[in-house]
């Protein structure tokens, strides 16, 4: 083997790790970027129409609205800590924000979803990992995210991502950068 063939490898290995690092307003734009789409799919929930940006994403069916894409796992105690946490705030910012979760680990059965809606009673749509794994994937990519949970990133109703909380995240901070993401908005029209 060459030295050459020996450092092509190499080499792709490092650029891919380290465009997988960086945040989604420093990612490169695809080449056909306005038509990577996204759908995200569950069983009673709407089917999201997900549209890649420069500095983050849209989602159709939620035009002006701020979004927060939150991951989360139902074996995951600091997720079930920060989930009354996004019910409140889906409730507070009504018409403003649109919280979108989609749950990480292995599958919820039919029964454990339902006593996680009964616990919380949701008024956002969930997802599952399983069903949307491209999207998944591609957030990853942007993002750096390993897989760490609870994991929240914020967008504000322009498709700007704003902010990204890895880990647990306290209701104050929520709503100073969900406070922020609405300002933004209002600026950047």
């Amino acid at each position: 083997m060459t030295r050459t063939t020996l450092l092509a490898p190499l080499f792709a290995l490092l650029l891919g790790t380290s465009l997988m690092a960086q945040t989604p307003a420093q990612a490169p734009k695809p080449a056909q970027e306005q038509e990577l789409v996204f759908e995200l799919k569950a069983p009673g929930e709407p089917t999201l129409h997900i549209l890649h940006t420069d500095n983050g994403l849209k989602i159709k069916e939620y035009p002006g609205k701020v979004i927060m894409l939150n991951f989360f796992g139902k074996n995951c105690k600091w997720c079930m800590k920060e989930i009354p946490h996004l019910v409140a705030l889906q409730k507070e910012y009504k018409g403003k924000l649109q919280i979108v979760a989609i749950h990480s680990q292995e599958s919820m059965t039919p029964g454990e979803r339902h006593l996680l809606d009964k616990r919380f009673h949701f008024d956002y749509p969930i997802y599952e990992y399983q069903d949307n794994v491209d999207f998944v994937r591609y957030i990853a990519m942007r993002t750096g995210w390993q897989g760490g949970l609870p994991l929240t990133l914020v967008f504000d109703a322009n498709g700007d991502f704003v902010y990204k909380f890895p880990g647990y995240a306290p209701m104050e901070d929520l709503k100073k950068v969900i406070d922020f993401a609405i300002e933004s908005t209002k600026k950047g029209q």
